[in-house]
């Protein structure tokens, strides 16, 4: 889709915001698929842990391509991720590959302890236009505290191998990120007890190597990575979120308006930090996305976000709504979602850089 076109569906997308319509004229631009809600870690600040088991699973590629073949219609682009790691589903491939058939731009974010040689040639081949890493330390002591169960060394050389395959290939995509989550002093937000509180707050002053830190980074950059990220740690809008100590002004939620989270299982919320699908908003396997776009759950939610917020148990929770904005969008969502979409992966992109990607 031309620029233009697409700066003429965000500008129709953010009047319904502004005014707050509770029943929308679009469908959503921009989709998360969980591909898989299980994980091979257990990461001090993620709540996957606290999942229960029979709730975690990966997406059947019949239901993935019954989704895709809805969303090829209106969306911009898909993120194959949401609570687990996407690796962890064997048909990820066949998944990537099917929305790139769909004409999609397709993302999805990794650990990247499972990227071995045959899957990074695999990933290659199957062509996704971004895919970043979580790479929580950049020196050894500092990366196997945060990352419960992962190797420094194997998944930095997994990441390395990657952008030389790609550079081998002469391939110009997936565009490669490495997130870096910038711990606050204290504790984790995102930690569920006061253990591992310490131990993510822990994390950051451990990186006592600064020398060591630069040097990897330089070496991730040479290789061919595209850009490395430092995002602030934020407490996820969950039940067991702590509540503020203050009545906090927030801005209104853009997600009900612009975007859908599918789980692995069919159920649909609205937000990544719902991350234990509170807000059930319908379920794909058995209605279509279009149906539960404008349903009545969705419509309530609307409602709700645009008359009481507080209402909202684990929304008056997140955050990511008390961070600044311009014209009333969260600067962090409306920055990111811009440079996606109108500057997409390339140089100029890689020249001017992300300021944190949700």
């Amino acid at each position: 889709m031309q620029p233009i076109f697409k700066m003429g569906r965000m500008g129709r997308i953010y009047l319904a915001y502004r005014r707050r319509q509770a029943v929308l004229h679009h469908l959503p631009l921009r989709l998360w698929i969980e591909t898989a809600s299980c994980c091979n870690l257990r990461c001090v600040m993620c709540p996957n842990k606290d999942v229960a088991a029979a709730d975690k699973g990966i997406m059947p590629l019949e239901l993935f391509q019954k989704i895709i073949d809805q969303v090829r219609l209106f969306a911009l682009d898909v993120n194959l991720h949401h609570r687990g790691e996407p690796l962890m589903n064997p048909a990820l491939f066949d998944m990537i590959r099917y929305a790139k058939a769909a004409r999609l731009n397709v993302r999805f974010h990794t650990n990247g302890t499972l990227l071995d040689e045959v899957k990074a040639r695999r990933l290659l081949e199957a062509g996704p236009d971004l895919v970043s890493f979580s790479f929580d330390g950049f020196t050894k002591e500092t990366y196997e505290r945060v990352r419960a169960g992962a190797t420094f060394e194997k998944t930095r050389d997994n990441i390395l191998r990657l952008v030389a395959l790609r550079r081998e290939g002469a391939r110009k995509k997936p565009y490669v990120v490495i997130e870096k989550i910038r711990f606050r002093n204290q504790a984790a937000g995102n930690a569920r007890t006061a253990g591992n509180a310490r131990t993510a707050g822990n994390a950051r002053a451990a990186e006592s190597d600064p020398t060591a830190a630069q040097a990897l980074r330089r070496q991730f950059l040479e290789a061919g990575v595209d850009e490395i990220i430092e995002k602030e740690e934020y407490v996820w809008a969950g039940p067991a979120a702590p509540e503020g100590a203050e009545k906090r002004t927030c801005t209104v939620c853009t997600f009900p308006w612009y975007a859908m989270v599918i789980c692995a299982d069919g159920t649909v919320t609205p937000c990544p930090q719902d991350f234990h699908a509170v807000l059930k908003l319908g379920n794909a396997q058995e209605t279509s996305l279009k149906e539960i776009w404008n349903g009545p759950a969705y419509r309530q939610l609307r409602r709700q976000f645009a008359t009481d917020i507080e209402s909202l148990a684990i929304c008056r929770k997140c955050d990511r709504l008390c961070r600044k904005t311009i014209g009333g969008v969260p600067l962090q969502y409306m920055a990111t979602f811009l440079t996606d979409q109108l500057l997409s992966y390339g140089r100029l992109r890689k020249w001017l850089g992300t300021h944190e990607r949700n």
